[in-house]
C-alpha cells in the first residue's frame, strides 16, 4: 500500500501543482491583457493631451493677438436709406441693398456683419477692402462679433470710425453709436491667417 499512496500521493500533488501552474497562467494572461489594455488608454490619453496643449498653445496665442492688435474705435450704425440711390454698390463693388444688414437693434452673434470704415480706422486697423475684423465691446458682457471691410466712410472723417450696416433707419438710430475695440485679424502677421 506504501507504493500505492506514495503513487496517489504524487499524483495529487503533480494534479495540485498542475492546477496551480494553470491558474497562475491564466491569473497572468488576464494581467498582461489588463496591462496592454491600460497602456493602450494611456498611450491615447497622452496623444490626447499633447493635441489638447497644441490647441491650448494655438487659442493663448490667437488671444495674445487680439489683445496686442486692438484699437479703439466709434462704433456707430446706418442704414440704406433712398438718398443712397435705388442700387447702391459698397467700395468693393457689392450690392449693397442684397448684402447682409442687422435687422434689429442688437449685434446678432453667428452672423458676418458690413462695415463701413473711416480714413484713420483703415490706417490704425491696417485694413484693405474684404478683411475680416472683430468687433469686441468694451463693456463687461464681453461680445465679439465678426465683421467684413466693404465700405469707406466719408474721407472727411477724422476719427476711427466704424459704421455698421442696419437693415431699418430706426433701429440704426436706436443702436447709435459706442465704443468698440476692433482687430483686423486678415493681417499678414494674424495667428488666424495661419489656418
Amino acid at each position: 500500500m506504501t507504493t500505492r499512496s506514495s503513487l496517489a500521493t504524487a499524483l495529487l500533488i503533480t494534479l495540485v501543482l498542475g492546477v496551480g501552474i494553470t491558474f497562475a497562467r491564466y491569473q497572468n494572461g488576464r494581467k498582461a491583457a489588463s496591462v496592454r489594455q491600460l497602456s493602450e488608454q494611456l498611450q491615447q490619453t497622452q496623444a490626447e493631451l499633447a493635441d489638447a496643449t497644441v490647441q491650448l498653445a494655438d487659442a493663448n496665442k490667437k488671444l495674445g493677438f487680439l489683445e496686442a492688435s486692438k484699437a479703439r474705435v466709434q462704433v456707430t450704425a446706418y442704414a440704406l436709406t433712398d438718398d443712397f440711390g435705388p442700387d447702391p454698390v459698397f467700395s468693393n463693388n457689392t450690392p449693397a441693398r442684397q448684402a447682409y444688414a442687422v435687422p434689429k437693434h442688437a449685434l446678432p452673434t453667428g452672423k458676418v456683419l458690413n462695415i463701413a470704415l473711416s480714413p484713420m480706422a483703415q490706417r490704425k486697423l491696417h485694413a484693405s477692402l474684404n478683411d475680416t475684423i472683430v468687433l469686441m465691446s468694451r463693456n463687461r458682457r464681453k461680445s465679439e462679433h465678426l465683421a467684413r471691410f466693404v465700405d469707406r466712410t466719408a474721407q472727411t472723417e477724422t476719427r476711427p470710425v466704424v459704421d455698421i450696416l442696419f437693415a431699418d433707419a430706426h433701429q440704426a438710430r436706436i443702436w447709435g453709436r459706442q465704443s468698440f475695440y476692433a482687430v483686423n485679424i486678415s493681417q499678414q502677421d494674424s495667428p488666424f491667417q495661419q489656418q
